[in-house]
Formats: structure tokens, sequence, C-alpha cells
């Protein structure tokens, strides 16, 4: 007989959970007596979704349900099973892309035009039932942006000052420029680039503040390609790096500026401000020219394309291990870029079939004899192993003298073995190595790890929907390393269900790579320093730049052996440990030969840019050894005479 107030209707709703059989909107219509507000029913309606069907039907609004879910997916929280079910239906987006802030925008238009403006925003104002504090916030912040509400300059503003993640988020789904196509473009390319400099501003923060905010850079990269009509974010990241290419093309071209002339030099990585005068180069920029505005500008230009050369150089060795495809035609396009173009030329790439199995492998100039070349990606290791041409690709880059721009050729592989294959779901490879617990949580979280505050440390893969983790007797949050971490086991779970995956199921590229991080923690952080016997892989990478070197050396008097490199001199027979670089004399034992810090870079030749020194130090020692009759320092003849 009396009016019931919100509180009543709510926690009525609440308290019933989910409608009974039998309940419709007819039902629910005269239990209510139409004394009960559209606006506290939709507020209900947030308060408890199972109701959202029958709701729809009471209140006649087509799309009301489709509003509602929107707001609760976007919101930052964690699915239940019927949340999860339902959202699906409405989106591809994976509740975890949800949580990390991703954004369906067809979704939104979809239940923004079907629902109608005003009672969107009725929804809208009622999203605050949604969750308890402020996490529907988001949900609110991500609709002002679509909706234009939210002016993109006073919003960069305060993300620069702030840096508030959202915000960010939101700064990507703002409507882009629609005068021309060429507007557009030029503020996709503006907000592509803010975000790119917020990333850059990231890395001067600690580990945990680093990662949250590069995965959400990450993400509304993925937003702003969404808003600028791209179904891919990779495509749409290097459309972006193109443009910025040619924006950048003008000064390239010599401009006179009194008695000198200026311009812009890019070579791979390698990009500068050359000024010259009367013919001639100069070392450096004369006083003269300092605040010249347009010196400024150049010198700027440089610095965008040495990020940019970095930028590519690590997306494409992402590419790579993500098994990303590239067609022919956008391939051909990359070339243009001056700063990816000598980067591609360097690296080998596979023909996919229709399964993603590798069947053909060679360089970029041999793909224009491919014919169908659909599909094409960076070729990992794994891909040439398979293939067979490994070997074949490693003389040629010796021949050739080919420094890669990362680790392809030359790049550890890791297999399966046999003990592996035995456990089934757990890998004991490293079990027992002791590691500093400090030193290997900052060198995997520089490759993509998390910790976990109860199990250690643990990487993702989310396109395959794989996560593991590595299990270890340590305190990775000690601020001091009271007693070295050791290493247990390795295992593999599936990112939803969180069970336990076979070894021999995971992708062969997933597999190599993580054991190739852990590979390299235990040869880096080892307790005792440089474990010379924990990088196997590391050492048959060696062996074959070994073998490789003395061939195009014409040297005839070493050969590998294991982890040694046996030398049959003219004052003796040494050998050279492929992994600690000791060098010892047969009978005599081990040799003092010092190792010049850096001296070996760039005389002995490696092929890949981020060259070892220990490596150079083993070359170095092979090739003095190999040569002893021509050892003039007398500490070294002492020891071996």
């Amino acid at each position: 007989d009396t009016a019931l107030t919100k509180k009543d209707v709510l926690s009525h709703l609440l308290r019933t959970c989910h409608p009974k059989e039998g309940d419709s909107a007819e039902t629910l219509r005269v239990s209510l007596c139409g004394k009960i507000s559209d606006k506290r029913v939709i507020e209900a309606a947030m308060y408890s979704p199972s109701w959202l069907d029958i709701l729809e039907d009471y209140l006649g609004w087509p799309g009301f349900k489709s509003a509602a879910w929107y707001f609760h997916a976007h919101v930052n929280q964690t699915f239940s099973a019927e949340k999860e079910t339902e959202v699906a239906r409405y989106s591809p987006i994976t509740p975890e892309e949800f949580n990390d802030g991703a954004f369906d925008l067809a979704w939104f238009w979809e239940a923004w035009n079907t629902l109608g403006a005003e009672r969107f925003d009725l929804v809208y104002d009622c999203a605050k039932y949604l969750t308890e504090g402020a996490n529907h916030r988001r949900a609110q912040l991500f609709a002002d942006a679509a909706l234009g509400r939210l002016d993109a300059k006073e919003l960069a503003k305060e993300i620069h000052d702030k840096r508030n993640k959202d915000k960010l988020l939101s700064y990507s789904l703002i409507p882009l420029d629609a005068g021309t196509e060429e507007t557009k473009t030029a503020d996709a390319l503006e907000r592509y680039k803010f975000i790119q400099a917020f990333l850059k501003e990231s890395k001067t923060f600690g580990a945990q503040r680093r990662e949250s905010e590069g995965k959400t850079c990450v993400i509304a990269i993925d937003n702003l390609a969404r808003n600028a009509g791209f179904t891919d974010a990779l495509r749409f990241a290097w459309r972006m790096e193109a443009l910025e290419a040619e924006s950048l093309q003008k000064y390239f071209e010599p401009k006179t500026i009194g008695d000198y002339t200026v311009r812009v030099l890019a070579s791979g990585e390698n990009a500068a401000l050359m000024c010259e005068k009367g013919g001639k180069t100069l070392s450096s920029v004369p006083a003269a020219l300092k605040k010249d505005a347009y010196v400024a500008e150049c010198k700027e230009a440089a610095a965008s394309l040495k990020q940019q050369y970095r930028r590519a150089r690590e997306n494409l060795e992402k590419m790579m291990i993500n098994r990303d495809v590239f067609s022919l035609g956008e391939l051909k396009d990359l070339m243009d870029h001056p700063v990816v173009s000598p980067i591609l030329q360097k690296l080998v790439f596979v023909k996919a079939d229709a399964e993603g199995k590798a069947v053909k492998s060679g360089f970029f100039h041999e793909l224009q004899d491919w014919g169908d070349t659909s599909s094409v990606r960076v070729a990992h290791p794994f891909d040439l192993y398979t293939l067979g041409t490994w070997i074949a690709c490693q003389h040629c880059a010796f021949e050739n003298k080919l420094v890669q721009p990362f680790k392809q050729i030359f790049r550890e592989l890791y297999l399966v073995n046999d003990d592996e294959k035995r456990e089934k779901t757990v890998s004991r490879r490293y079990a027992g190595h002791q590691v500093q617990p400090k030193r290997t949580a900052a060198l995997l979280k520089s490759r993509g790890w998390t910790v976990d505050y109860e199990e250690g440390l643990q990487r993702v893969y989310h396109k395959a929907n794989i996560y593991v983790k590595l299990y270890a007797a340590a305190d990775w949050f000690s601020p001091a390393d009271i007693e070295a971490a050791t290493l247990e086991t390795v295992e593999f779970f599936n990112r939803r269900t969180h069970k336990r995956v076979p070894l021999e199921t995971i992708a062969p590229v997933i597999f190599s790579e993580t054991m190739r991080d852990i590979d390299l923690a235990v040869s880096v952080a080892h307790a005792g320093g440089v474990d010379p016997e924990a990088s196997h892989s590391t050492v048959e990478m060696r062996a074959a730049i070994v073998r490789e070197l003395l061939s195009l050396l014409h040297i005839r008097n070493v050969r590998v052996e294991n982890r040694f490199a046996k030398i049959e001199g003219s004052l003796g027979e040494y050998t050279v440990h492929l992994g600690s670089a000791q060098a010892a004399k047969t009978g005599r034992g081990a040799l003092n030969i010092l190792a010049v810090p850096g001296q070996h870079r760039g005389r002995v030749f490696l092929p890949f840019a981020d060259d070892d020194p220990r490596t150079a130090e083993i070359m170095s020692k092979i090739i003095l050894l190999a040569e002893d009759g021509a050892i003039k320092d007398p500490a070294i003849l002492a020891q071996i005479s």
C-alpha cells in the first residue's frame, strides 16, 4: 500500500539473487505495482545482473541489456562465470584484456545507438552501483572518451602531470579528427607518439610501475588502432612508424645556414646531425648554430629516428617469438622505411603453410622468388632447425660478415629433453642451481617476467593462453641476498583453467624462449658468478661460431670437442673452455691470459649486434694460441715455453 524505497527493492532482489522459475516482466510489473521509477529499476539491475533479461522486457528498452553488460565488462573487477559467459556474447575481447583496460568500440556504439543517448546516459549514471568504491569510474571515463566529451589536449597534459593509466587508455579512445583522412591520420600519429613517449618515461621508474605502465601502453595502442579503423594493432603500429619516418624526410635534405650545411644522416641505429663547412664534415655542431631553431629540429629528428630503430628492433624480435605473419606487400612497404629497411635486410624469413608450419626460408632479397607469399614471418631458430637450413644460414652469416640487429641465426634453441618427456608436466632442467635473487628477478623482469608474491617468478604468453612458473626456494623480495635461491622446477599452466600443461604440447618456440630466459639467468646471476657449466645452449652457439670463424680464417689446427676448443700449436697443445674462456696448456695447467675489458669487441667478428664480451674473449684466445709461434708477450711466453 505504500511506495517501496530503493533500499527495499534492491535488498529484495539481492536476497533472491536469481529470478525464480516463472518470473517474467509481467509478474514483476504486478509485484511493483507501478510505484518504482525506471531509474530505481536500473539501479537494481546494476546490483543484480541476473535480472537483466526480465528488466529489459519490463522497461521495454531494446539494447538495455547490452548497455548494462558493457559497463559490467569495462570495470576493473574479477569476472564470474556468468559474467564471462554473457560478455562473450557481445565481444571477442577476453576477460583478462578487459581487466587490463581493453575497450570494445564496436560494442559500445552498438549499445549506444540501440538504446539512444538519453536512456544510455541514465544507465551511465546508475553504473556507480556496479562495484564498491570508484571502480565503475573507468567504464564511465571510457564512455565519455568515445562520445567525445573529453578534450584530447587537456587530457594529455593531465596524463603527463599525474601519469593516470585509466586516462591514458581514455586518451586513445577520443574520436580522431574527422576533417579529412589526412587530419585523421595526423591525429592518430600524434597520439601514437604521445603513448610511446609515456612508455619511454616509465623506464625511469621502478620495476613494478614500469611493468604496469608498459602493459597499459600496449592496451592503449590496441584501443587507438581500433579507434583508427585497424583490426590489427601491429599493422597500425607499423603504419604509424612509417608516417613518422615520412614526416622526418625533409631533414635528410641538405640545408644551408650561413656558411654551414646541415642535414640528418640515418644508417640503421646511427642517426645523427651532420654539419659541413666548405665541403668538410665537422666533428661537432659549431657554437654559431647551437641555438638555431632548424638545427634543434634536426637534433630532435635524429633522436626520434634512434628511438624508432630501437622500437623496430624490439618489435621484430617480439614478432619472431609471437609468430606474427606479414604479407609480401607489407614487407615491401616497410622496406621504404629508412630505419626498418636495414633491419629487414639482415633477417631470415620463412614462408608458412596454412597450418603455420615453415616450408621455406631465406633472406628478404630471396622472397621475390617464392611466388605466393601471403604468410611470411621472421624465422625463429626452430623454423630453421625443422627445415634443415640452420647451419647453412650460420655459414652464410660468416661468409658475408652479417651483423644482425638481434640474435636470430645464432639464437639459442631449447627442445624438450627425454627427462622432461618422462615427467610430462615438470622440467627440472635447472633444479639445484643457486642464483642471486635480486639479480635473477631484475633480469627476468626485463624480459617480461613478473614476480608472484606466493610462488615466485612467472611469465604469461597471452596469445597462447599459457603461463609459466619458475619455482625456487627463495625470498625474491628480501632487501639483501641473505641466502642464494635454489631453483627447483619449471611448469606451464593453462591461463584459463590453471591446470598443468604437458611440456610436449607447448609450442616449441614458447618452450625454447622460456628456457632461454632461465638459462640466461642461471649464467649471469649464478650464486658463484658466471657458471661456465650452466648455459648449455650458449656453449653450443659459441661452438658454432668457433667452427665458422676457423673456416673463415683457414685455421686447421683447432677442433671443437664437447665444451672445449682443442688447439695444436707449435709450442704445445692447448684447450679453451667455451663457457668460462679459461685457457690451459696440456701438461702445464691453466694459463693466465688476462682479457682487457672491451678490447675484443669489434676486433673479432660476431654475427649479432648484442655482442657478448665473453664470446669475443674466447675467440681471441683461440686465435692467439693457434698461432702461438707469433706470440711476443713475454708473460704469456714464460708460461707456455
